[in-house]
């Protein structure tokens, strides 16, 4: 599927405009929760300016909560997650951005053959939805995102993938705080089983939280796969901590085999800055242990934060990033 198809109402003949390039990027990482603040600043006073533009971003939203639906279970067969990939990484591996176009186009006409799917266990809604996602995103990252674009995606450092990492979970944490959400997407009920689960997928030890039990401070809701930007695998668990006077406190733990990107030391917590999780009231902390990167969004006030941040077995040491 080809950015033509996907969004026919930004097409002048038969080419997309530089202009046009740049906002349709900036529509699809403002719905994955990718903008930079300068990004921010400049999609606000176009969807002002545009306001149909508006029902743009609300589809790509709902098409990428679709996904991730659809994605988390049953589990993508091993055949077709190879072809998936295989058209992934030749995209990506393109020395210029023409080439990767161009194989992506040619890839649209080979996925449309049914001897491309011949092999494959699964010709189902299961199989349309991956190569949607996957074409989308292999677009988005190889023909949208460019340093020329300047909506500030494409930049790497430590603060940048902070903010880009920090209103992705951040979102996240609020939309599975929705009883169906969280039903849909966390279905290992049990945190043995999904420490195990997340343990064996990324071959590094997660660390359990402390205090878990019926009568304890801090309780478990369920855990499941989740997609953290620049990781090939993630998990999401969600917690209830109950506070002092018996509040209960929302919680979300994102854990990924550590991409580097924060550049964190081992022993100490992160303070991350994240403008999505602040308009939600929330703290977000990062550190990593063993290999395993984790990211707490936290709803705890001041009076009861250092403590929730124990039980979930972070480190003392606490440090802005």
């Amino acid at each position: 599927m080809n950015e033509h198809t996907h969004n026919p109402d930004m097409i002048q003949g038969s080419d997309l405009s530089a202009e046009e390039l740049c906002i349709a990027s900036m529509l699809r990482a403002c719905a994955d929760g990718e903008l930079c603040p300068e990004g921010c600043e400049r999609l606000k006073k176009y969807l002002a300016e545009n306001p149909d533009a508006a029902a743009r971003v609300e589809f790509e939203k709902q098409l990428r909560g679709c996904c991730d639906r659809v994605m988390s279970q049953p589990k993508c067969p091993d055949a077709l997650r190879s072809k998936i990939q295989a058209l992934a990484g030749v995209a990506a591996d393109a020395s210029a951005e023409h080439e990767s176009a161009s194989y992506i186009e040619a890839s649209n006409e080979m996925t449309r053959q049914k001897s491309f799917w011949q092999r494959s266990p699964v010709m189902s809604a299961m199989a349309a939805v991956l190569i949607l996602a996957a074409g989308g995103l292999i677009w988005q990252s190889s023909s949208l995102i460019t340093k020329s674009s300047g909506i500030g995606v494409s930049q790497t450092s430590p603060a940048s993938y902070a903010e880009r990492v920090g209103n992705f979970v951040a979102r996240e944490h609020e939309r599975c705080c929705e009883e169906q959400a969280a039903q849909n997407k966390l279905v290992y009920n049990e945190i043995d089983e999904s420490i195990a689960y997340f343990s064996e997928r990324f071959e590094h030890s997660v660390t359990m939280p402390a205090s878990l039990g019926e009568q304890e401070q801090i309780h478990f809701y369920g855990g499941g796969d989740c997609h953290l930007p620049a990781t090939n695998a993630s998990g999401h668990m969600r917690f209830d901590a109950v506070g002092p006077e018996g509040q209960v406190v929302s919680l979300s733990l994102f854990v990924a085999p550590d991409p580097g990107l924060l550049e964190m030391s081992e022993g100490t917590t992160y303070v991350l800055d994240s403008t999505q999780c602040k308009e939600q009231g929330a703290n977000l902390f990062a550190w990593t242990r063993d290999g395993v990167m984790y990211l707490l969004v936290s709803e705890a006030g001041e009076d009861m934060c250092a403590s929730v941040r124990g039980m979930m077995q972070a480190p003392a040491a606490l440090k802005r990033l």
